[in-house]
């Protein structure tokens, strides 16, 4: 309290910056309160339990103390286990949500559930063996909005066993001996591929592929044992106890004399010059039984006969007790391959092992993409990210690199003679067309090309532009129906889109096919236009590289292609546009859309002739209906409207006005009924025949008669011929 008081007098006595400052560590203390970091013991969960097959494994009950910290041990079989986990907490502590923070070493495949007092979830492990550092990450929230973020430490442990079984208790003073260790788990071996020395068995443990190999040399005669101490990375535990050294492989054998003296050479591994005849020089132990100025042979096997490896030609000696010698190698020889040994004429005189392997050489260039295999191909595109798997001779001695590639990664796992992996990344921005490859400073003639992105694209960059309306070719999924006018058809391209941040697409190869037909069906015009090209615009980070003159800039109007305009087409015509990728362009899989174009409208206007007959005629201040009239003529014009969701479907009416010659037709000298009138009119037809050349439509209206001068009314049955 006095420590505040006094920090209040100060903060009165100073300026405005020292007070905010002090609110801005006041603010940083108080959300360092709200979202701690805690262990799982100091945290307010009581217990967590984890399921693996049919084991289960609880904080409570069987966490262990390992070098100072606390872990909940498990076991495990697969690399990638599948565990059930089950978090309990008080009820009472107001947690109100629980989320499992990420991480590259495991997998989440249920969210996080909460059931009353616990939650549950259900996670799958990636690479236990290789997995340093393992923990569950809670992100605890409470109801009074408080964060906290609670660790529990994981240990998996594992059961390896390992054993050896030597093929021959036998060894040679000179001769080097391969031979197999059997284990469960070839991962979880240390190994650090070095020699002992100084030993009368020298040995070194390596891994080839998923066999741990023994290699050993014997120094001393006589029986002599060897002791190989074995670590692993994930322990096991016995006893309570945590244990990573596994029994040591011991083992004794009978070391004997070499019937030839071994020399060693001073380069283990030789590659030819391209002229054979041309020696590489090398340095030799020396023995007092190899003679200066001869050339010996040098071949595969102690029988005469062998094949010629090489002619070895001794120079002189020289001071550090090593013999100075021209080496002629004629053929590939590998130490795996047996010995090799020097001789004078057929007689063999010494041993040897020497690499005589080639100049590396690439032969195929292999390049596999994410969630894609391998394929033989040297193209890259700019901005991707890809494996380069090189096939050849002798890569195992190069050094490959790829000018203007970035974050260039070599996988060491797999590395060896014939083939080497890179992992590669493309710049988005590279101006050249060719990677060239190097091996140290050597440029080997092989080379990943770069081509541009040929992807494509959706039709979202596409649109139609109708009159007054616009629709993006992507989002039509029905048929379109414009009413009105259409004074123009215009196929427009948003290149803006093509090409979006790395999302890179490059050139689009379009075809468009043109269908028009008349509202019957009936074709009247067909047009396509093949191999429309769209580049992306200058907003493209790739827009320098899409230099063409057949790319298409402003849009396509149809008017300009087709003989039947669109502003010339009849009601209900349809104009069909099929819109697709040139397949022969693209490796991917194409788009087509096919998106129909209806004119439509709600009535149509036409002059009608059509003859009533039976009329019945009601005049006016008349109270009935005279006599049945005779077949009367009627030109009327009307107008018939269609029906709503159908296409050129008219409805059962129309309406309209004209004349009518009231019984036309009737030329006796006693015909009373003939007359003239203007006529407003409706007539109903039958349902399924509107559209028919001869129909018996339904009339009634009113008018005026012209020789009687009344108004009248009329009802009745007639005949309509539709020209």
């Amino acid at each position: 309290m006095h420590l505040l008081a006094s920090l209040q007098h100060y903060l009165k006595l100073n300026e405005y910056p020292l007070r905010f400052l002090f609110v801005i560590c006041f603010t940083a203390l108080l959300s360092f309160q709200l979202s701690a970091q805690i262990e799982f013991s100091e945290s307010n969960f009581v217990d967590l339990r984890m399921y693996i097959d049919t084991s289960s494994y609880s904080w409570e009950e069987d966490r262990i103390r390992h070098r100072g910290k606390d872990y909940l041990p498990f076991e495990y079989q697969e690399e990638q286990e599948v565990a059930e986990v089950y978090l309990y907490f008080d009820r009472g502590e107001g947690i109100q949500e629980i989320e499992l923070m990420p991480s590259s070493d495991f997998e989440i495949q249920d969210s996080i559930f909460i059931i009353d007092d616990h939650a549950t979830m259900k996670v799958k492990f990636r690479e236990l063996t290789n997995a340093n550092f393992l923990k569950f990450s809670f992100k605890v929230r409470k109801r009074d909005s408080a964060v906290s973020y609670v660790n529990l430490p994981l240990f998996p442990y594992t059961y390896t066993y390992v054993k050896y079984y030597a093929p021959d208790e036998q060894l040679y003073i000179g001769e080097e001996k391969v031979t197999e260790i059997t284990t469960n788990r070839p991962d979880n071996i240390v190994i650090d591929n070095r020699w002992t020395e100084h030993q009368p068995i020298n040995y070194q443990m390596r891994k080839d592929g998923s066999r741990i190999l023994l290699n050993l040399e014997p120094t001393q005669l006589g029986t002599q044992s060897i002791r190989v101490p074995i670590s692993v990375k994930k322990p096991y535990v016995k006893d309570g106890v945590v244990r990573y050294d596994l029994p040591s492989i011991e083992q004794s054998f009978s070391i004997k004399t070499g019937r030839l003296a071994f020399l060693q050479m001073d380069e283990q591994e030789i590659t030819p010059n391209d002229d054979k005849t041309e020696p590489v020089v090398i340095q030799m132990e020396s023995s007092r039984l190899l003679l200066m100025g001869k050339t010996y042979r040098v071949e595969n096997q102690e029988e005469p006969g062998g094949a010629l490896v090489a002619e070895l030609f001794t120079k002189n000696r020289l001071n550090n007790d090593k013999v100075l010698c021209l080496l002629r190698p004629y053929a590939h020889h590998r130490k795996s391959d047996g010995y090799l040994y020097v001789k004078d004429g057929d007689s063999p005189r010494f041993v040897t092992n020497v690499d005589i392997t080639p100049k590396s050489q690439i032969k195929d260039i292999y390049l596999q993409r994410e969630g894609e295999d391998w394929e033989k191909s040297n193209v890259v595109y700019p901005g991707e990210s890809l494996s380069v798997r090189i096939e050849g001779v002798a890569l195992h001695k190069s050094q490959f690199s790829f000018p203007g590639i970035e974050n260039l990664q070599l996988d060491s796992l797999i590395r060896n003679e014939s083939i080497a992996v890179f992992k590669i990344k493309v710049p988005i921005d590279i101006s050249a067309t060719k990677i060239e490859i190097f091996d140290r400073s050597n440029n080997t003639n092989k080379y990943l090309e770069v081509k541009e992105f040929q992807r494509p694209r959706p039709f979202d960059f596409i649109n139609l532009e109708l009159g007054h309306e616009e629709h993006t070719v992507s989002e039509v999924d029905r048929p379109i129906y414009y009413e009105g006018n259409l004074t123009d058809l215009v196929i427009s391209f948003d290149r803006s889109k093509i090409d979006q941040n790395r999302d890179i697409n490059g050139k689009q190869y379009i075809n468009i096919k043109v269908k028009v037909s008349n509202k019957d069906g009936n074709l009247i015009e067909l047009y396509e236009i093949d191999e429309v090209v769209v580049c992306p615009n200058e907003k493209s980070i790739r827009s320098a590289h899409y230099k063409d003159p057949n790319c298409v800039s402003n849009g396509i109007n149809l008017n300009n292609y087709l003989s039947k305009k669109t502003y010339d087409m009849d009601e209900w015509s349809r104009i069909e546009l099929q819109i697709s990728h040139v397949k022969d362009k693209y490796q991917e899989k194409t788009e087509s859309k096919k998106i129909q174009i209806y004119l439509k409208r709600k009535y149509n206007f036409d002059i009608d002739v059509s003859f009533p007959g039976g009329l019945l005629i009601l005049k006016a201040k008349e109270r009935d209906f005279s006599n049945f009239s005779g077949v009367s003529f009627a030109m009327i014009a009307q107008f018939s409207f269609y029906q709503p969701g159908k296409i050129a479907k008219y409805q059962p009416y129309k309406v309209g006005a004209g004349f009518i010659a009231i019984d036309a037709f009737n030329f006796s000298e006693s015909a009373s009924n003939r007359d003239v009138g203007l006529v407003v009119i409706g007539s109903l037809y039958p349902s399924s025949g509107a559209n028919r050349k001869l129909t018996f439509p339904l009339y009634a209206g009113f008018g005026y008669l012209m020789k009687e001068r009344k108004f009248f009314s009329l009802i009745g049955p007639g005949i309509r011929v539709r020209f």
